[in-house]
């Protein structure tokens, strides 16, 4: 049998914990009982502590979501792909009760506290809008307008996942997404 390695484990507490609470609703005693490692042993990967531990799991966050939205904007179009992930996030919360966030916007709101974490959002929002903004050049977009248009998504997608889980109501992802298809679909080509 396997166990999974202690960082893994961290990075993976600090995560879900981060997106369910936000960086300030959890101690270490939690994240630390969460993830079943010793607190020496977090020590040992994260020797700066909670801070440390929120940069990394911020960044390898970061770096998993704009993955898998390269991938997508890869094998569709972009306003298609805008509906995909409009519809991932409308299901992930939906099947989560609305509990579990996105953990960028997260280190972001915590940006006084844990100012590297939210640095790290910061780099990831702008990895996200330029790749948004590249694909939208690629389906024919003018290069102004789509670096606007990708500012706008990702700024309407995170606002819509503090809305939904406000409200407990998913449907801001589809209007999300239609209006992004009635603005930009005629400019495309």
């Amino acid at each position: 049998m396997t166990t999974t390695p202690v960082r893994e484990r961290l990075l993976t507490s600090a995560t879900l914990l981060l997106r369910s609470r936000g960086a300030d609703g959890f101690g270490m005693s939690e994240l630390l009982e969460h993830s079943k490692v010793a607190r020496r042993s977090m020590y040992q990967y994260f020797p700066d502590g909670k801070a440390d531990l929120l940069r990394v799991a911020t960044a390898e966050s970061g770096k998993a979501v704009g993955n898998m939205l390269k991938a997508v904007l890869a094998e569709m179009s972009t306003l298609d792909a805008v509906d995909f992930w409009a519809q991932q996030w409308a299901d992930l919360l939906i099947e989560s009760d609305y509990r579990l966030g996105c953990p960028l916007a997260a280190a972001s709101l915590s940006a006084q506290e844990y100012p590297a974490a939210a640095a790290e959002a910061a780099t990831a929002f702008r990895r996200f809008e330029g790749l948004i903004a590249d694909a939208f050049v690629r389906d024919g977009l003018d290069a102004d307008e789509a670096a606007a248009a990708g500012s706008v998504l990702v700024s309407g997608l995170e606002g819509a996942i503090l809305t939904a889980r406000a409200t407990r109501d998913a449907s801001v992802f589809h209007t999300l997404a239609a209006h992004a298809r009635a603005v930009w679909g005629p400019k495309l080509g």
